[in-house]
C-alpha cells in the first residue's frame, strides 16, 4: 500500500512539474531561484499569514486524524480537510506573488500546482484508488 501511495504521489509531483514547465515555456515566466524546501515570503505580513494557515492546518488536522482513529470516522474527512488546505495556502501564496511580488505571473504557476494537486486528490477521492473508502 505505502508503494502505491508513494507512486500516487511521485506521478503528482511529475505532472505538477511538466504543467509548471509547459507554462513558463508559454507565458515567458522566469524561473525563480532558491532552495529546495525554502518558502519564499513576499513581506513581513505574507510569512505571518502563511505561518497562522500552517498552524492552523496542524491543529485541525490533529483534530481529525483523532476523530478518524478514534472514532472510526472515514479518511475522506482527512482528505476533504488537505484540499481545503490546498487551496487555502495557494490563494495566499498567490495573493502576495501577484500583489507583492517582482514576478506578478508567478502567482499563475501557484495556482496551476493547485489546480493539479487538488484534482489529483479528488480523483484519488473520487475512484478510492486506496480503498480508503470502504
Amino acid at each position: 500500500m505505502w508503494l502505491e501511495i508513494g507512486l500516487v504521489v511521485l506521478g503528482i509531483v511529475a505532472l505538477v512539474s511538466t504543467v509548471n514547465f509547459v507554462l513558463r515555456k508559454l507565458l515567458k515566466i522566469e524561473k525563480e531561484k532558491k532552495d529546495f524546501f525554502a518558502v519564499d515570503y513576499a513581506n513581513e505580513r505574507h510569512r505571518k499569514i502563511d505561518q497562522w494557515v500552517r498552524w492552523g492546518w496542524m491543529l485541525v488536522s490533529t483534530i481529525v486524524i483523532f476523530m478518524v482513529f478514534a472514532e472510526e470516522l472515514p479518511i475522506i474527512f482527512y482528505l476533504l480537510l488537505f484540499i481545503a488546505w490546498i487551496a487555502t495556502d495557494a490563494f495566499v501564496r498567490a495573493y502576495f506573488q501577484w500583489k507583492h511580488s517582482e514576478q506578478p505571473r508567478q502567482a499563475i504557476l501557484t495556482l496551476s500546482e493547485m489546480a493539479v494537486w487538488i484534482s489529483a486528490v479528488t480523483l484519488v477521492i473520487y475512484f478510492d484508488v486506496f480503498n480508503f473508502l470502504t
